[in-house]
């Protein structure tokens, strides 16, 4: 994926180079002209001689001949001013014989130069600069040029006349590829935040740039974060199910928090496929959950998820399905089991049971005993209460139980929850 934009050089470079002259009279700038634009350049008698057969030559595009005669110009530059406009010419020079390091070195001239001019105009040689240094796969190099850049409040304009943020995503980038990841999703979120506070939204490959980096830094908490933040600006199955994967596969989970992790999946209609599927109800019927093991299996069915000659999936479904009738005439019993229980293990159960078979509101009614009763996991009790109320559609009452959920992974997963009772708003 490639978040920089690659804008080649020599068109890019709207930086005022051709047809310049240096007349004796301030370089084609009468005072008048100089003083309103707070410009009056300061150019030895030796720079302006030696400037003169750079000048024809460039005037006539002969590239060579203008190179032939830059090392006396360079000689002569010691003034500041000197120094800048032999950048200026060393740069035409450049894109005439389509000579990068020229190029590079000129753009280097000229900001060393000290003659670079305003803000505006020094932020945009050292934009320059910083995407040569880049370019060049000079990291650090390219870091002190584009954070000069930004510093300088340049911004590139695109194909629209808007300004782009390429300063930031290649700042970003340049610290990606510098190990320094978390400064990189620094810069990154602030371009997010200022295309957001600008009206726009930020492309989602900046998200999945940002989620890739996290993960290949083992930065977990960051993956679960920019993988939230993807889904909050594109809440497409797609991406719930990318973000979910990676979310999931980032963390060694036991079976009834990777059940909790398939629900939510199931819920923002991120499944897809018979791997999808076969884990799911697999996951199901292992930890004793016949019902929902089997409306999975029916569900991806019904979706054409997978093909109905699958053997292994079909098997599961089978299996679950013989044991349904029984466990669901269970519940009853266990439902007084639980009200006369010394704590909620009893209704937590019972309420999975009633949440697999898609009776949320019963699920409800169990996981609040459970809580009354006590003696059971409070994260697990209130993202299962949260969960349930969410599939009811009493999102108010939802978010309060996912906030209550505050530590380990379900935390994560109470916050995904809380993002799809947002994006389903």
């Amino acid at each position: 994926m490639k978040m920089v934009a690659r804008r080649a050089l020599g068109l890019a470079l709207a930086i005022g180079v051709g047809g310049m002259a240096l007349e004796p009279a301030a370089a084609q700038r009468n005072k008048k002209e100089a003083k309103a634009e707070g410009f009056t350049p300061k150019l030895s008698k030796e720079f302006r001689a030696a400037a003169q057969p750079v000048q024809k030559a460039l005037e006539a595009k002969d590239f060579a001949a203008a190179q032939a005669a830059m090392p006396a110009l360079q000689a002569a530059a010691t003034e500041p001013d000197d120094k800048f406009y032999l950048g200026q010419f060393k740069l035409q020079t450049g894109l005439g014989l389509n000579d990068k390091a020229m190029q590079q070195q000129a753009i280097v001239d000229i900001l060393d130069s000290g003659s670079a001019g305003a803000a505006p105009e020094l932020g945009k040689f050292a934009f320059y600069a910083g995407q040569f240094a880049y370019q060049a796969k000079d990291y650090p190099g390219a870091i002190q040029r584009l954070t000069q850049a930004k510093q300088a409040g340049y911004a590139p304009t695109g194909a629209d006349g808007q300004p782009t943020r390429d300063v930031d995503l290649m700042l970003a980038e340049a610290h990606f590829r510098s190990n320094r990841t978390a400064e990189g999703l620094a810069i990154l979120e602030q371009a997010i935040q200022a295309e957001k506070a600008a009206g726009r939204k930020a492309p989602a490959d900046w998200y999945s740039r940002a989620a890739s980096v996290a993960y290949q830094g083992q930065m977990m908490p960051e993956v679960a974060k920019w993988t939230r933040l993807q889904i909050l600006d594109y809440p497409t199955p797609e991406n719930w199910r990318s973000a979910l994967v990676i979310y999931g596969d980032s963390q060694k989970m036991d079976d009834q928090t990777s059940l909790d992790l398939m629900r939510l999946r199931r819920t923002a209609g991120a499944l897809s496929g018979e791997r999808d599927y076969y884990e799911y109800a697999l996951l199901a019927d292992k930890v004793g959950l016949p019902g929902e093991a089997k409306a999975v299996v029916d569900e991806g069915l019904a979706k054409g998820s997978f093909d109905k000659s699958s053997k292994a999936i079909n098997e599961i479904g089978t299996l679950a399905g013989s044991r349904v009738a029984e466990d669901r005439g269970s519940l009853p019993a266990a439902e007084k089991s639980a009200a006369n229980a010394a704590n909620g293990r009893i209704a937590l159960s019972t309420g999975d049971a009633y949440f697999g078979y898609g009776n949320y509101a019963k699920a409800v009614e169990m996981y609040r005993l459970a809580q009354q009763k006590g003696g059971v996991d409070a994260n697990i009790v209130n993202l299962r209460l949260g969960m349930a109320l969410a599939r009811t559609g009493q999102k108010d009452e939802a978010r309060q139980a996912f906030a209550q959920v505050t530590t380990g992974q379900r935390a994560e997963l109470a916050k995904f929850w809380t993002l799809w009772l947002d994006s389903a708003a």
